[in-house]
């Protein structure tokens, strides 16, 4: 009994501990395992890692950049020292090229790019280069143009999700279109936001916070997105769904001006769709 309490100590103390940054050997470890010099021109890491923000249940993030056309096979999730996960994704010019020019991807990776932390940097390539690019970035009028039409296209996309709202409601208990919905009208609308807003957000887990501190003073839109989120009150799914088609059409009538010519009559036939079915959704 004491060595089993002895052992359960023993791992309490191994998580309480400080996993905020990584030690010389550990980065020692992470190139050995992940650097191939004839192909990789940087291995960095980003992050909660990178911002020295990590806790014991915290990935390490890591990106591998490779010469074009150069072949590798262990990206994915893996283990590191028997306590902490690893993510590792290799990208070569066709796919970083788009982080500058892509809208969606723009907002994705510029921030985390900023503060990244260069574990192999060959001739400079990250730091003398995307990195530098990445600090320089401006959200111009032309990305702006192009943020606008993609914001559009993917706002087409989650009237979908929107359908299968007014369909799982109609059937009253079918969870698997409800579901579905609550997705799209939560973290799909809140995309659709954050590539017309251009919010370059820092991670995956600041995003939600982030796009509502960019929302300001919207406080009908930041209410509804938080109850389909399920953060604010208790709501049952089928009250996440009804706030998320709400959300669909307060963003569809302020956004007006920003849907493209070829999509208005798939968004405004889902808004008038929701307005049909559910008249107390008009906003």
């Amino acid at each position: 009994m004491q060595t089993l309490v002895f052992v359960v100590l023993k791992i309490i103390n191994d998580i309480m501990a400080d996993h905020s940054c990584l030690s010389a050997l550990d980065i020692d470890e992470l190139i050995h395992r992940f650097d191939q010099s004839d192909i990789v021109q940087a291995l960095i890491l980003m992050g909660s890692y990178a911002r020295n923000e990590a806790g014991p249940c915290s990935d390490i993030d890591l990106v591998r950049f490779v010469v074009k056309g150069a072949k590798v096979s262990d990206d994915g999730t893996h283990l590191f020292q028997n306590r902490t996960l690893i993510t590792i994704c290799t990208v070569d010019e066709n796919d970083y090229e788009k982080w500058f020019t892509d809208p969606y991807e723009a907002t994705k990776w510029i921030s985390g790019l900023r503060v990244a932390r260069a574990l192999v940097d060959r001739n400079g390539f990250f730091t003398n280069g995307l990195q530098t690019r990445a600090h320089d970035f401006v959200w111009n009028d032309e990305m702006q143009s192009r943020a606008n039409i993609e914001a559009s296209r993917r706002m087409v996309d989650w009237c979908e999700e929107a359908n299968k709202g007014l369909e799982g409601l109609r059937r009253s208990n079918d969870n698997g279109r409800l579901l579905n919905a609550c997705h799209g009208l939560s973290w799909g609308l809140s995309e659709v936001i954050q590539i017309h807003r251009g919010i370059l957000v820092s991670s995956d887990n600041n995003a939600f916070d982030e796009i509502e501190l960019a929302l300001g003073d919207n406080e009908r839109m930041i209410d509804l997105r938080r109850v389909t989120f399920g953060i604010t009150g208790i709501n049952t799914l089928r009250q996440r769904v009804l706030a998320g088609l709400q959300f669909f059409v307060l963003l569809a009538e302020q956004m007006f001006d920003v849907w493209q010519e070829i999509d208005h009559e798939m968004i405004q036939h889902t808004v008038e769709k929701i307005h049909h079915y559910h008249p107390n959704t008009s906003v």
